[in-house]
């Protein structure tokens, strides 16, 4: 069954059982009503029998003011001339024995009353009495004579089953109008509901538009002010997450395959090296092992920047001059020495994970590089003793360009991950050097300052000066 089905089955289930409880209520509102005004008629004429038999009871009493039974009866039968039985009521007046009834009144009940089978007399009860004419409303009521004693008892009683037809009637017809009311109903329901949940098919639609190749798509939001508005605009951002994470998702491979180039490079160089025999097979070896060791370390840094975690450091002593060697090598092999000019470092050892900070400077230089036009220069520089975060001593590395700058804009943002200088293009980078840098250095206890204006880059690793015996170096 559709949504629609549904919500019109249970609509209308819903609204035969409040009209079915109208039907019960205006039976029971009905009967209780006539009930009420069948009590009042019977107060009413018992009240009138009662008023008139005290009156002729005294006009017919002698000088004694006893009244005999003659008398009572005698004042009795006056009583029920004066008050015969109406439509809708029999009166009887018992005195002692003698049942006497009034002329007219409906005739089962008449009969009823004349006959053996007639209730008993019960002074001063209004009640229901079950009889073989069916349901009977009754009121017996005692009439004093004027000394206090009992005269007579009075009795009114009237049928209930014309009030209880009425209301029956009543819920009959009510129920009938409540058929008709939940078929109307039912197929207005049914336009309504369909006209209602129109956005809903709508956004459906517009779903189906969504593809795993395509995640632009959006449904439109309408201006209902309901929850259809409220799942439309929840349904938008939903799809902008999927496309956010899916853009992150792509933007996470290409900055694997940009971390990765470089060391692949080195290594592809040296193989082709070896195979031309323009380089011995022990130091190509260690070297091509060397890079491959550091294309590990960066897919390790990668899932660790990714989620968020402090990677792997492993401190040892370094020193400097061989650290600069080191990275005066990368850049021979990457074939940037034209453009890249690695300074002299002082004769400085200290503690730290020099493959890391070599990887720091490399994506410095790649960065430099990559995103400056291709006059720029880059030059690469260290000193000791200055520049430690919290002290006076530490070593400083600096990686500086003569480039257009890095946008003002774009600079307080550039160390988060995926964040670019190139939005478009095949040669757009990662995003991710930077972050990668700044996670490595804080890792070693150090940290990365990046300043940037018309007349180039200025990028300087900050790092502990640590003596590799625990002492720390001297400024």
């Amino acid at each position: 069954m559709t949504l629609t089905g549904r919500i019109v089955a249970r609509a209308l289930a819903v609204m035969a059982l409040a009209l079915g409880g109208v039907c019960l209520l205006t039976y029971q509102l009905v009967r209780v009503s006539g009930r009420d005004d069948l009590d009042r008629l019977l107060r009413d004429e018992s009240s009138r029998l009662g008023a008139t038999l005290a009156a002729e009871a005294g006009d017919t009493a002698g000088l004694d003011r006893v009244l005999v039974a003659p008398e009572a009866e005698r004042a009795a039968r006056t009583a029920l001339a004066m008050h015969p039985s109406g439509p809708r009521h029999v009166a009887v007046i018992t005195v002692e024995t003698v049942r006497l009834q009034a002329t007219g009144g409906p005739d089962e009940l008449a009969s009823l009353l004349r006959g053996d089978d007639a209730p008993a007399p019960q002074p001063g009860r209004l009640r229901t009495a079950s009889t073989t004419a069916g349901p009977v409303r009754m009121l017996d009521l005692a009439a004093t004579d004027p000394a206090g004693s009992t005269l007579a008892v009075i009795t009114v009683a009237s049928p209930l089953e014309p009030t209880l037809v009425a209301a029956r009637v009543a819920m009959l017809r009510s129920a009938i109008a409540a058929a008709m009311a939940v078929a109307i109903g039912g197929a207005v329901l049914v336009v309504v509901v369909r006209r209602s949940l129109r956005p809903l098919r709508d956004l459906s639609e517009a779903t189906r538009s969504v593809t795993p190749d395509d995640l632009t798509a959006r449904v439109a939001v309408p201006a209902t002010g309901d929850e259809v508005e409220h799942l439309a605009r929840e349904l938008n951002a939903m799809l902008e997450r999927i496309d956010d994470d899916d853009r992150t998702r792509r933007r996470y491979l290409a900055a694997v395959s940009h971390e990765v180039r470089t060391p692949l490079t080195v290594a592809e160089g040296h193989l082709e090296l070896l195979q031309r025999g323009q380089l011995d097979v022990a130091g190509g070896a260690a070297t091509v092992r060397q890079e491959l060791g550091r294309l590990r370390r960066v897919l390790d840094d990668l899932l660790s920047v990714a989620r968020g975690d402090e990677v792997d450091i492993r401190p040892g002593p370094v020193f400097l001059p061989d650290l600069f060697e080191a990275i005066a090598a990368r850049v021979d092999a990457l074939g940037l020495s034209h453009r890249v000019r690695v300074g002299a470092a002082p004769p400085v050892a200290f503690t730290g994970d020099q493959a890391r900070i070599e990887q720091c400077v490399s994506n410095l230089v790649a960065n430099a590089v990559d995103h400056n036009p291709p006059s720029t220069t880059v030059e690469v520089t260290a000193r000791a003793g200055t520049g430690e975060p919290g002290g006076a001593g530490g070593i400083t590395i600096t990686v500086t360009d003569d480039g257009d700058g890095i946008d003002p804009a774009l600079l307080p943002r550039v160390r988060e991950p995926f964040v670019t200088s190139r939005p478009t293009g095949s040669s757009r980078a990662s995003g991710l050097g930077l972050t990668v840098v700044d996670t490595l250095t804080r890792a070693q206890g150090g940290s990365f300052e990046l300043r940037s204006g018309p007349d180039g880059t200025t990028a300087v690793l900050h790092l502990p000066s640590e003596q590799p015996d625990g002492t720390r170096s001297d400024p």
